[in-house]
Order: C-alpha cells, then structure tokens, then sequence
C-alpha cells in the first residue's frame, strides 16, 4: 500500500482518538460533578450531625440542672457531672459551673448574658458553641452552652474528598482505557477493510469482500466498498481500453512518419539544413512512439501482473541513463548505492518512469546530472539532479499537467507521462526543493 493511502491508526484527529478523548472528558465532568455532590453533601450532613449532637447535650445538661436547682429558685448544677465544654449561666450571665475551650471562653461569657438561643463558630471554624436558655421547674432561668470540636467532621470531609479524586481519576483511567479497548476492537476490521479496497483498487481490480447481503454494519460497508471498487475497475478499464485504443491508432501513422524519414535519409539529402529537419522528424516520432508504446504496455498489462517480477535499482539507473537523449557538455553520473534492496516491478517498466525524468534533467541542466538510489523502509527513491536554473516558481504547482514543460517552449509529456507509469506501479514522481537546478525524485515501491 502506498504512503498516501494510508490509513493511521492512532492520532488526535481519528474517530478512534475523538471518541476516546469525548469519553474521557464526559467521564471527568461527570466524576466532577459526583465529586462535588459528595462533599456538598457530606458537608450538609456533618453539619445536621454538629447541631443534633450540640441539642442533645443541651438537652441533656438542662435536664441535669433542673434536678439540681429544685424548688429553691437558683440555678445550681453540680460540678461532677458537668464535662468539658458545657457551661452554665444564670440569668445575670454569671458563670455557675462547668468551662468551656479557652479559645472559646470569651464567645461563651457573651452567649450566656445574651439569654437567647444562638449558635456560633470560634477558635478558626474549630469549636461550635450553642446556647440553649432554660427555666427550672422552681422558676429559675439561665442559659446552657455547650461546644463540640468541628476538626473530626473536617477530616472526614478531607478523606472523603481524597478518596472522591482518587476514585475520579481510576474512573476516568479506566474509561478511557475501555473506550480505547472497545474502538480498537470495533474500528479494526474497518480500517482493514478500507486498506484492503485500497490496495486492491491500485493493484487488483478483481478483488471484493463478498460477505453476502447487508446484515450488519460491516457486511453494509463491505457491501458499499464492492460497489464502489466496481465503479473504480469499470473507469480504470475502460480508461485502459481507451488508451490502447489510442496507441493503436496513433502506431500506425508514425510508424509511416518514422519510416519516411528514414527512407529520405538513406536516399541522400544535399542540403544540410533540410537533412536535419528529416533527422528532427525521425527523432521526434522514434521518441513518440516510446511513449505510446509506455502507454500500451500500461493499459495491456496494467500493476497487477508486475508485482511479482522485481528489479536491482542500479540497473535500473544505468539503462536510464544510457536510454537518455544526448546534449553537447552534459554528463549523466550514476553514483552506487550499495544496497541490495530491490524494485517491485519490472525493470522496462521502471526504466520507463525514470527516462523521461532524465531527458528533462539532461535538456536544462548546465553541465551534470546525477542519478542515484536512496533506500526507504517501503520504497526506492530514484533521484534526479541537475545544476541548471532550476524551475521557475509559476511553473511547480502545474509541473505534471499535460502541456506544462519544464520551461517555455517544451511540450509538457515526459514527466506527466513518467508520473503515469510510476503511479501504475504505486508509486510516485515527486519535486523537492534543492540548493541549485532541480531534484526530481521517482518513488517506487520496494520488494
């Protein structure tokens, strides 16, 4: 399968990666939002817990004082009975019995002259103080004040909370982990489907996944794939038929151009400047009928009966530069490679793709061309080079496209051409960017 064919597998940008990343951020908003539902809730509830334990001393150390006081109508409490953090108050605010935190002693005098019920919170949000006013069944009045420490319903808001995180992210882990799981899972035989109508549209056009009719998503696909790979094979063949077509009909009259010249410079010509117009005509249709010959062999034979015969590149680079055109001062270098890799296709066709590129390279260069392999992990690269002026910036973008030449005045077939046959191989014709002239670079696949 070729580069730009195919299908990534894992990335920012595919389904598989949206779907993991949508599951992930669903599930961190949704721990969010349970995360904070917990502590608001546990946070109501240690406060309720607070308040009811606060009454219910209250209640408690009313009842204690009631018994104590009796009938004489003052408040007395005893003193054995009372714990730490209850105090009581008569009803001028004088402290009869019992202590408070020290933090909190002020906060409590203030509550017990006070005389009325109300809750406080003091010492840094550590101490919650209430005040509950009494009167004793002998008539005596005064104001209880209980504390409780908050610290031990605070930490238990804390663990609470640090075990909500930790529980947040093992969930958000894990869901990414399942999403990622389930996708992979599910998108594979997808992905696989997509690189096998791809690769079978390039070099097998008879292949189809057949899984019957459309019963689930997959045999639906597989189902659309065929249809589409037959709408692929009927273009590509009748754009085959069409072309031998052409080369059969065009076959004809050069052969006849080809042999007139040859006959009317083996007759003699006297005139020097006419002899080279005929050996012009015998070039141009020799060089013409290459071409169609290319185009034939292309839509008779087609990739799929190459992908079998492999070639050595250096071979491969030596046929082309002798099968270039010759040009007064330019030399056609061939650097070695050394690598024992070889080309997934025949080395004609492969010739083929290469000799326009050097005929380009020959016509514009200054003085050298030079030809070598670069070996890739699934391709040859076949690197033309020269030292002219390079390509005018107007011209790259519309280089390939029939009628666009290297520069003004060319006829703009050899490299559309090349960029045919080499495609049929899968491969590629590139242009990249080079300090000096032009580097052309013939991308074959690699067996």
């Amino acid at each position: 399968m070729s580069e730009r064919s195919g299908v990534r597998r894992w990335g920012p940008r595919t389904f598989r990666g949206k779907i993991v990343v949508s599951t992930v951020g669903l599930m961190a908003v949704a721990m969010l939002v349970v995360g904070l539902g917990i502590q608001l809730l546990l946070g109501a509830t240690a406060q309720r817990d607070i308040d009811r334990v606060l009454h219910d001393r209250a209640d408690a150390m009313v009842a204690v004082v009631d018994q104590a006081s009796g009938s004489g109508g003052v408040v007395t409490a005893p003193p054995d009975v009372l714990e730490l953090g209850v105090a009581v108050y008569a009803a001028d605010g004088s402290l009869v019995a019992g202590s408070v935190e020290r933090d909190a002693r002020e906060a409590a005098q203030r509550l017990g002259r006070a005389g009325r019920e109300q809750k406080v919170t003091v010492s840094g949000d550590e101490t919650r103080l209430l005040a509950v006013p009494f009167t004793t069944s002998g008539g005596a009045k005064g104001v209880v004040v209980v504390g409780a420490e908050t610290a031990p319903y605070e930490r238990s808001e804390l663990y609470a909370l640090i075990a909500t995180l930790l529980l947040g992210v093992l969930v958000v882990a894990a869901s990414g982990f399942i999403a990622w799981r389930v996708t992979r899972q599910a998108l594979h035989p997808v992905a696989l489907m997509a690189e096998r109508a791809d690769d079978w549209s390039e070099h097998d056009l008879d292949r189809r996944f057949d899984l019957g009719p459309a019963t689930d998503e997959l045999s639906a696909l597989a189902l659309v794939l065929d249809r589409l790979l037959d709408r692929v094979a009927s273009v590509i063949l009748a754009e085959q038929r069409l072309t031998a077509e052409l080369a059969h009909e065009l076959r004809t009259p050069l052969t006849s151009i080809r042999g007139a010249a040859d006959l009317a410079l083996m007759r003699g010509v006297d005139d020097p400047a006419l002899r080279r117009e005929i050996e012009q005509v015998a070039e141009s249709a020799t060089a013409m009928s290459g071409v169609i010959t290319t185009l034939l062999d292309i839509s008779r034979d087609g990739a799929a009966s190459t992908v079998h015969r492999t070639t050595d590149p250096a071979e491969v680079l030596a046929d082309a530069a002798a099968r270039a055109v010759s040009r007064a001062g330019i030399t056609v270098e061939v650097r070695p490679s050394g690598s024992a890799a070889r080309i997934a296709a025949p080395s004609e066709v492969a010739v083929r793709a290469l000799v326009p590129v050097v005929d380009n390279a020959v016509q514009h260069a200054s003085s050298v061309v030079v030809l070598e392999a670069v070996e890739r992990p699934d391709r040859i690269d076949l690197v033309v080079s020269d030292d002219g002026q390079g390509i005018e910036p107007p011209r790259r973008a519309r280089l390939f496209d029939p009628g666009v030449s290297h520069r003004a005045g060319g006829a703009g077939l050899g490299l559309g051409i090349a960029r045919r046959v080499a495609r049929s191989l899968g491969g590629e014709v590139t242009l990249e960017d080079a300090p000096r002239g032009a580097r052309f670079v013939v991308s074959l696949p690699r067996r």
